[in-house]
C-alpha cells in the first residue's frame, strides 16, 4: 500500500472522528477488508453514541464490544443514574448521594447537603412565623384589598368572632361582610392607600351569629405575590366602649366598676393631671390611689414611654382645640414601680364627652402585659436562635449582616466576618454518629463565644459552618481573631471526637454594593484554605 494511500484513510478516519458534518467515504481498495469494516463500524458506533449523549439522549441503544464503547456505556448508565437521582432530590427526598463519578461526587453530594440544610432553615423559619402568627393576642388578618378575601387568620380572631375554622378555610370568606357600616370599609381602604397603613380605626363588626362588636383596627400594606393585601390586628374594644357609655350616664355606675376592676382604669385633663384613678392601681405598681394622683408625668411613666404619652396628648390636645373626633390611643408603656422594679402595661385611652357632646376628659384603661412581653421575648428569641447550638440562626445573621452593611456604607466604619466549617465532619459523623457530631457543634459553639467579643454575633450558617460579624474591624485584626479560634480550636479536646480542626475564610467590607459580596468573598477564602490542606486561615 502506498502511502498516499495511508494517508487516505488516516485522512477519512480523521473526518470520521472529529466532524460530524462530514460524509467521509473509505477507498475502494479497502472497502471490503474485514479489519477495517470492523474499525470503521467501530468508530461509527462512537460517533453516533458521542453525539446522542451530548444531545442528552441517555437511552440510545450503543451496540459493540470493546473498551472504548464499554466506557462510553457505562458513562451513560452512570448519567441515567443521576438523572435518577435528581428528579429523586427535586421530589424532597435527599437520602441519596452519587459515588460513581469522581470529583463531581463530591460536588454534587455538598450541593445536595446545602440544598437539603437551606429548605430545613425555610420550613423552620415558616415554623416560627406561625408561631408567632398564632400567638398574638388580639386578632389578627391578612386579607386582600381588591376584595376583602380573607388569606390567613389567627385563633384569636376565631374566638372574637366565633367562626370556625369551617367557616374560614372555604377561600371565599370576605371580611368586607363582617362590616356593620360598610363606609367604615371605605375610609380603612382610603386611609391604607393613602399611606400605607391604617392605625387605630374604630369600626363595629358581626360575629358568627350577629353579635354586634367595636374594634380598633389597625394595619399595615403588604405584597404577597405581587398583590397588595393588608395585615390587619383587630382590638376588641365592646366591654371598654360600654364601659365608657356608663360612665358617661352615671358619675357613680363609673365609680362602681372602676373600683372594681383588675385593670386600672383612669381619667386624665388635658394638661395630663389624673383626675380619678382606680384602687388596682396599687396591686399594679404598689403606691396609693393618693401617691399616684400626686405624681408628675415622669413619676408615672419611664423615659421611653414618656415620649409616647407627650406626643398622644399633643395630638388629643389639636382635636379637641379643631373639633375634630378623640383620636384613640393604645401603646404599650413602662411604668416605674414603688419597689424600684418597672412593669409593662398595655394603655387604651379614649375621649369622655357630655351629653351634649362636650369634650370633659381622657378615659384610660392600663393592663398588666407582663407575662405577655415575657413571651413575646422568648418567641422572638427562639425566632433568631439555632435550635442545637443556641447561637443565632441563619434569619438573625441575614438581619445582622444587611444592618451592619448599612451602618458602615453611611459612617465610613469598618467591619469585617469569618466563615468557619469544621474539617472532615462528615467524617466525625460516620464514625461516632450524630449525637457526637451534635455535641462537637455545641463545643465549638462554646469556644467561639470565650474568644470574640460582646458585641460580636456568632451564628449557625448552615450545616457545619458558622458565619462570625465583627463589627469595627479591620480585616487585619479579624485574620489575627480567625487564627487565633482556628489554635483554640486545634487545642481543644472535644468529648468522645477528641481533636477537631476547622478552616477560616476572612473578608471585610471595603466598596461593595451588598452584603452578599462581602459573604462571597469570605466563602471563596474557605474554599481555599480547604484546598491548601485545611486547618488554616484564608483572607479574600
Amino acid at each position: 500500500m502506498s502511502s498516499n494511500e495511508v494517508r487516505s484513510i488516516l485522512e477519512y478516519f480523521k473526518a470520521l472522528l472529529n466532524d460530524l458534518r462530514v460524509s467521509a467515504v473509505p477507498l475502494e481498495s479497502v472497502s471490503n477488508d474485514e479489519t477495517f469494516l470492523e474499525l470503521d463500524q467501530t468508530l461509527k458506533t462512537i460517533r453516533a453514541a458521542a453525539a446522542e449523549l451530548g444531545n442528552g439522549n441517555l437511552s440510545h441503544d450503543i451496540k459493540g464490544r470493546g473498551y472504548v464503547l464499554g466506557s462510553i456505556k457505562n458513562l451513560q448508565a452512570s448519567l441515567r443514574n443521576l438523572t435518577w437521582i435528581t428528579k429523586t432530590i427535586a421530589s424532597g427526598d435527599f437520602s441519596q448521594r452519587v459515588h460513581f463519578l469522581g470529583d463531581f461526587s463530591e460536588a454534587f453530594n455538598s450541593m445536595t447537603e446545602k440544598l437539603e440544610t437551606s429548605i430545613h432553615d425555610l420550613e423552620e423559619a415558616r415554623s416560627h412565623f406561625e408561631m408567632v402568627f398564632q400567638t398574638i393576642p388580639d386578632a389578627t388578618v391578612i386579607t386582600k384589598i381588591s376584595d376583602g378575601t380573607l388569606v390567613a387568620y389567627n385563633r384569636a380572631f376565631m374566638e372574637a368572632t366565633k367562626f370556625t375554622d369551617a367557616d374560614l378555610s372555604d377561600g371565599e370568606f370576605n371580611i368586607a361582610d363582617l362590616y356593620l357600616d360598610l363606609s367604615h370599609r371605605e375610609t380603612f381602604i382610603r386611609n391604607l392607600e393613602r399611606d400605607g397603613f391604617v392605625e387605630n380605626l374604630e369600626f363595629s363588626f358581626l360575629g358568627k351569629n350577629n353579635q354586634q362588636h367595636i374594634g380598633l383596627v389597625s394595619s399595615n400594606l403588604i405584597v404577597i405575590d405581587g398583590i397588595p393585601h393588608t395585615l390587619s390586628v383587630i382590638r376588641d374594644i365592646t366591654d371598654l366602649k360600654a364601659i365608657e357609655a356608663k360612665l358617661q350616664q352615671s358619675e357613680e355606675r363609673h365609680r362602681l366598676l372602676a373600683d372594681n376592676a383588675a385593670d386600672v382604669i383612669w381619667t386624665m385633663d388635658l394638661e395630663g393631671r389624673f383626675t380619678y384613678v382606680s384602687p388596682s392601681v396599687e396591686k399594679l405598681r404598689g403606691y396609693t390611689v393618693e401617691e399616684v394622683l400626686a405624681q408628675s408625668a415622669e413619676e408615672v411613666l419611664c423615659p421611653g414611654s414618656l415620649i409616647h404619652m407627650q406626643e398622644g396628648l399633643t395630638r388629643a390636645i389639636n382635636s379637641v382645640m379643631n373639633g375634630l373626633p378623640f383620636q384613640v390611643f393604645r401603646g404599650e408603656l413602662e411604668q416605674p414601680c414603688k419597689d424600684g422594679s418597672t412593669v409593662w402595661t398595655e394603655a387604651t385611652v379614649s375621649g369622655i364627652y357630655s351629653e351634649d357632646g362636650r369634650f370633659v376628659g381622657m378615659l384610660g384603661v392600663s393592663r398588666d402585659i407582663s407575662e405577655r412581653k415575657i413571651m413575646e421575648e422568648e418567641i422572638r428569641r427562639l425566632s433568631i436562635t439555632d435550635k442545637l447550638t443556641q447561637s443565632f440562626n441563619r434569619l438573625k445573621l441575614d438581619e445582622t449582616m444587611e444592618t451592619q452593611f448599612e451602618w458602615s456604607k453611611d459612617s465610613g466604619l469598618p467591619f469585617a466576618i469569618i466563615i468557619l466549617d469544621i474539617d472532615h465532619f462528615k467524617l466525625v459523623n460516620d464514625t461516632y454518629g450524630h449525637q457526637v457530631g451534635d455535641r462537637v457543634l455545641i463545643e465549638l459553639v462554646a469556644i467561639l463565644h470565650e474568644n470574640v467579643r460582646d458585641g460580636d454575633v456568632v451564628g449557625r450558617w448552615g450545616g457545619e459552618e458558622f458565619l462570625i460579624i465583627l463589627p469595627d474591624t479591620t480585616l487585619a485584626d479579624a485574620t489575627l481573631l480567625a487564627q487565633r479560634l482556628r489554635q483554640a480550636v486545634a487545642d481543644y479536646s472535644f468529648s468522645t471526637a477528641g481533636q477537631v480542626t476547622i478552616s477560616l475564610g476572612v473578608s471585610a467590607y471595603t466598596t461593595d454594593k451588598t452584603p452578599e459580596t462581602i459573604v462571597s468573598r469570605a466563602d471563596t477564602a474557605l474554599y481555599q484554605a480547604k484546598e491548601k490542606g485545611r486547618n488554616r486561615v484564608e483572607v479574600k
